[in-house]
């Protein structure tokens, strides 16, 4: 399978395009970042993450839920500039800002942001962006399940959580709220452009043959 892919839209996905960065990119995904960063900071989420976390099994299964609201930002972003890596860019900004700002968990927050990014952007690369809605459900409820994973590796393993089975079971929570969540980033992008916030109407990973399937 080569790099650039033939699609059904009628252009090509070239998979190098999405990892691109343009200016406006930057600035939109860098704002994101920052405000999503300023949420979490005005809303000690570091640490009422650990709070949740002391409460075993249940703790955790809560956090795996709501986890995927943190990603909402970053997807509205893609959704409006049509380039997955926006998510991993403004993941990197929010835990870079978070961090610096004295966030207890400190450098690993970075890891906390971009493993799970990292996903994301594989199901964007993996669905061609083809499916609108289903497509951002299915790719934020695989970050937000990988974004568990990557609690469980930074602590060390499913001891907080009472074991691999419970562990395991709020990842699955975390996916299924993550469908939620996506869905939410997809409309909460359709409004930002509505609203007059940059935008592009097709993803530049399509060609400039494609026909537009976000609608």
């Amino acid at each position: 399978m080569t790099v650039a892919e033939r699609s059904s839209f009628g252009g090509y996905y070239d998979i190098r395009e999405d990892l691109k960065l343009n200016t406006m990119d930057i600035v939109v995904g860098v704002l994101l970042g920052v405000i999503e960063a300023a949420i979490e900071i005005v809303g000690a989420l570091g640490f009422l993450e650990r709070t949740i976390w002391a409460g075993g099994a249940a703790g955790f299964a809560f956090y795996a839920f709501y986890n995927g609201t943190t990603w909402i930002l970053f997807y509205a972003g893609a959704y409006l500039r049509k380039r997955s890596s926006v998510i991993l860019l403004g993941a990197f900004v929010t835990h870079l800002v978070r961090w610096f700002f004295g966030d207890p968990d400190g450098p690993v927050l970075l890891f906390y942001g971009l493993f799970p990014a990292i996903f994301g952007m594989v199901v964007f690369s993996l669905m061609q962006w083809h499916g609108g809605r289903v497509l951002f459900a299915v790719s934020t409820a695989v970050t937000a399940a990988m974004n568990q994973f990557a609690a469980f590796i930074g602590q060390g393993g499913f001891q907080l959580a009472e074991g691999p089975a419970w562990g395991l079971f709020s990842v699955l929570i975390g996916f299924l709220g993550g469908l939620i969540w996506g869905v939410v980033a997809w409309y909460l992008g359709k409004a930002l452009e509505r609203a007059g916030v940059p935008s592009v109407d097709q993803p530049p990973s399509w060609g400039a043959t494609a026909k537009s399937a976000m609608a």
